[in-house]
Order: C-alpha cells, then sequence, then structure tokens
C-alpha cells in the first residue's frame, strides 16, 4: 500500500505541476499584451487620422479622444470624422485580447485643421500674388510652389517673385499651427505674365501706342482714360505691338496703360504713360522737341496766364534764344516777351532752351504737367510756337 500511495502521490504532484505552468502561462500572456507605442494622430481631408504600431497578441484595439472611448477597431488605424475645425485633442490607444487590455498609450496631439482653399492666383507687377481663405486655428501657413515650399508667413497672401513671363505656376497652402498641420489645398495654377511698358508718341490729334512683346502672351489690350473719364476703359485688343488712337478735336489730358493676356492669364496693367495736351499745347514730337499751339486775330497779344510768357519774357537771358523766321514774321512777332499776331495766316516762333534745368522748368510749366512724364521726353530743348492768325 505505501508504494501504490506513493505512485498516486507523485501522479497528482505532476499533475499540480502542469496546472501551476498553465497558469503560468496565462498569466505572462496577459503580462505581454503591451500598450500601444508609436501613436500618431494628423490632419487627413475628412478628419484626424490616428495610427499606432501593431500589438502582437492584440486583436482589436480602443481608440480614446480624451477620456471618451470613441471607437474599437481591429485594424490599427482609425479616422475621427467628429473632430472640429481650429480645436485640439489628445488621443490615446489601448490594445485588447478578449477580455484583457493593455495599459493606455501615451497621447497624440494634434489640433484640427481643415484643408485650406486657394481662392485667386493674379498677376501684379512684382509677381504672381496668391491668397487664400483663412483656416480656423492655423497659426500661421506653408505656401508651395510645385513641391518647393517657397514661404511661411501668417497672412492669407503672399507674391511669388521669383517668376518668368509665360511660365506656369501651380500653387498649394498648408494650415499650421505647433505641430500640426494640415491637408496640403488643391493645386491652382496661374501663367505669369509681365506687365507691358507703353509708350506713346503724339503727332497732332493722334497718339501712338507701342510696347516691347510679353513672353507667353497671346494678346494685348489697352486702356485708356480722359481727365474727363478717369476710370481706365478697354479701347481695344491687339495682337501686335503697337495700337493708334484719335485724341478727339479738343483734347486734354489721355492717360493709356496696356496688359497682356494669354487666356485667362492677364498680366498687371502695365505703368500708365500720358498725352496730355491742354487747349494751345501739345506734347512732344517724336524727335523730343516741344511744340505749342495758340491761336490769335490780327493785332492781338497773346495772354496766356502766362506760362508761355515767362519763356519769352527771358530774351535777354542767355539761357534763351528766341527767333521768328522771315516767312513768318510776315504773320506773328515776338518782342520784349510778348507774341503778337501781324497777319492772317500761320508762323512759328522759335525759342531755345540752351540749359536742362530751363528745359525741366519748361516740361513742367508750359504744359502743366508737373510730376508725371506725358508723351514723349522733351529731349531737345526746342520750343516751336506754332501762331494760328485770323483777321
Amino acid at each position: 500500500m505505501k508504494k501504490t500511495t506513493k505512485i498516486v502521490s507523485a501522479a497528482m504532484a505532476t499533475l499540480m505541476a502542469a496546472s501551476t505552468l498553465a497558469v503560468g502561462s496565462i498569466s505572462v500572456s496577459a503580462a505581454s499584451l503591451k500598450k500601444p507605442t508609436k501613436v500618431k494622430a494628423v490632419n487627413v481631408t475628412k478628419g484626424i487620422k490616428i495610427t499606432w504600431k501593431k500589438v502582437k497578441g492584440a486583436k482589436k484595439y480602443q481608440v480614446f479622444r480624451g477620456k471618451k472611448k470613441i471607437k474599437t477597431v481591429s485594424k490599427k488605424t482609425y479616422t475621427d470624422k467628429k473632430a472640429k475645425a481650429g480645436k485640439t485633442y489628445k488621443y490615446y490607444v489601448k490594445a485588447l485580447k478578449g477580455k484583457k487590455k493593455s495599459k493606455k498609450s501615451k497621447a497624440a496631439k494634434v489640433v484640427r485643421l481643415t484643408k485650406p482653399t486657394v481662392s485667386s492666383v493674379k498677376n501684379i507687377k512684382s509677381g504672381s500674388a496668391v491668397s487664400w481663405k483663412k483656416v480656423k486655428g492655423a497659426k500661421k501657413y506653408y505656401v508651395y510652389s510645385g513641391s518647393k515650399k517657397i514661404a511661411t508667413t501668417t497672412k492669407l497672401n503672399y507674391t511669388y517673385t521669383k517668376v518668368a513671363s509665360g511660365k506656369t505656376y501651380s500653387y498649394k497652402v498648408k494650415a499650421v499651427n505647433g505641430k500640426s498641420t494640415s491637408v496640403a489645398s488643391a493645386a491652382k495654377k496661374g501663367m505669369f505674365l509681365s506687365a507691358p511698358q507703353v509708350k506713346v508718341t503724339v503727332a497732332g490729334n493722334k497718339a501712338t501706342l507701342t510696347w516691347d512683346k510679353v513672353n507667353g502672351a497671346s494678346e494685348y489690350e489697352v486702356k485708356t482714360a480722359t481727365t474727363a473719364d478717369k476710370n481706365m476703359k478697354s479701347a481695344g485688343k491687339v495682337k501686335t505691338t503697337s495700337f493708334e488712337i484719335d485724341l478727339g478735336a479738343n483734347p486734354t489730358m489721355w492717360g493709356f496703360t496696356v496688359s497682356a493676356i494669354n487666356g485667362s492669364a492677364v498680366s498687371a496693367n502695365g505703368e500708365a504713360a500720358y498725352a496730355y495736351i491742354p487747349e494751345g499745347c501739345y506734347f512732344t514730337d517724336k524727335d523730343g522737341n516741344l511744340h505749342v499751339k495758340i491761336a490769335l486775330k490780327k493785332g492781338e497779344d497773346y495772354k496766356d496766364g502766362s506760362y508761355l510768357t515767362k519763356i519769352l519774357a527771358g530774351l535777354n537771358n542767355t539761357d534763351y534764344a528766341v527767333t521768328v523766321d522771315e516767312e513768318s514774321a510776315k504773320v506773328v512777332s515776338a518782342k520784349d516777351g510778348v507774341i503778337t499776331g501781324v497777319a492772317a495766316g500761320e508762323g512759328t516762333v522759335f525759342v531755345e532752351l540752351k540749359t536742362e534745368a530751363v528745359q525741366k522748368t519748361i516740361y513742367t510749366l508750359v504744359c502743366d504737367i508737373t510730376e508725371k512724364k506725358f508723351g514723349n521726353e522733351l529731349k531737345t530743348g526746342k520750343v516751336y510756337v506754332d501762331v494760328t492768325v485770323t483777321e
């Protein structure tokens, strides 16, 4: 009996040892269900995407927004579509295996930033002006040309100056708050076109506008304005680099500008050029000579109040020289700074401005143009006072 008892006791001991080992195995298995690591939360188009590294032995995962459990998933990713724009969130993850749970992961912190919308890409003189709508919660924005980040700004616009005329650029914007960034906006393309610089040549009552060819332009739009209507209005579109316009029977001041066009791409207006033709004056011919037109009756003295008289009053000044040729002397005289109609007909009083300082003075006074450039430059210092005398 003793021997049998010993055998039974040994068997029981073996069974108990096996049971202990099994229990120990269960304990080890539960302890090995580690908490998730490498938890990340990033903005995507539809919300905030949370990802984490797979946990060995885990069958499911619980996702928490703050203290609130928001989802149980079998994959190692989840997108929170209920996150509100501009708010800061902390996300945690737990691993599951049956009724066993891991400890909570470290928090992944993120600000919900929605995808920006680029509202416009416009050409200005200095480059392409990119604008976008404000994103709630954003502290700044990254601006991209293609895949290259070209700027970080707190504003809602940026002008990219490293552009070439005729080349198309694609722009995107990301909203940023600390380490949180939004998805990039949809790309918006725009062709940059340089602003044409128009030049004006005035002859009689006609102005000829010319400008250099703009790379990428398929046509040009000419705009004009007068003293009566100061708003620039379209005078027409051309495919050439010149345009002629009739200034009318009684022209005053005209302003001109030109923009380059290619489909929907439009350049900024070029700097305005002017033709100033007040009563009795037009400025200047293609050689840079100033012409002044006046009309007198026979025996009448010219009194203009008196810009022209200021020139002629300097007859004895070495800075001026005034002459009337033999043919013109039959129609008009210029004596002691006064122009007088002699007989019906047309004549010219020639005034030579001998110094640059005087030329600048006349440039300002004769046509009353102050600080703006009108017509061509006064290059020669020669003024032709064309006089028409009637009976």
